[in-house]
C-alpha cells in the first residue's frame, strides 16, 4: 500500500539465553517479561499503551544470541514509538507483585511449549545429532524441585 508508510525500530541486547549459567538460566527471557511492565519514570508509566494507543504494535523475543524489544508503527509516530522503546529499556520497573506474577506466567509459557510438538522437535534435535553445545545441555528454564 503506496498511502501507508510504516517504520520499524528495535533495539537487541546482545545477551541470550546461550550466555546464562545453570543457576540463572532463563533470566534474559524473564527480564524481556519484567521489561514490558512500564518503565519507572512517573511521566510515562503507561508506555506499552502509548504504543497501542498510536496504533502501534509492541513486542519483544529472548533469543539464544539476543534479547530484542521493538515496535512498529506509522512513520508519522516514529518519535513517540523510539520514546516509548527507549524508555521501557532504559528504565525498567521490577516490582515485587510483578516479578512473582510474571513468574507465573514465564511457567505457563513453558508447559504450553513442552506439549507442541515441533518445539520437543527442535529441543532434542542437537541430542540426537550428537551435537550438543553448553546452552543446548540445559533446560529451557529452572525448574522448581
Amino acid at each position: 500500500m503506496k498511502h501507508i508508510r510504516s517504520v520499524s525500530i528495535g533495539i537487541w541486547i546482545k545477551t541470550g539465553s546461550r550466555d546464562e549459567e545453570p543457576q540463572s538460566n532463563g533470566i534474559s527471557h524473564f527480564i524481556e517479561h519484567m521489561v514490558f511492565k512500564g518503565p519507572r519514570t512517573g511521566r510515562r508509566r503507561r508506555s506499552p499503551a502509548r504504543s497501542i494507543s498510536i496504533g502501534g504494535n509492541l513486542d519483544a523475543f529472548t533469543a539464544k544470541e539476543c534479547v530484542c524489544f521493538n515496535v512498529k508503527v506509522l512513520d508519522e509516530h516514529l518519535p513517540i514509538a523510539f520514546d516509548v522503546l527507549s524508555d521501557l529499556v532504559l528504565n525498567p520497573v521490577f516490582a515485587a507483585e510483578d516479578i512473582v506474577r510474571e513468574r507465573r506466567v514465564i511457567l505457563e509459557e513453558i508447559k504450553m511449549d513442552e506439549d507442541n510438538p515441533d518445539y520437543l522437535v527442535t529441543k532434542s534435535s542437537p541430542r540426537i545429532s550428537g551435537k550438543i553445545t553448553r546452552w543446548e545441555s540445559r533446560s529451557w528454564a529452572p525448574r522448581k524441585p
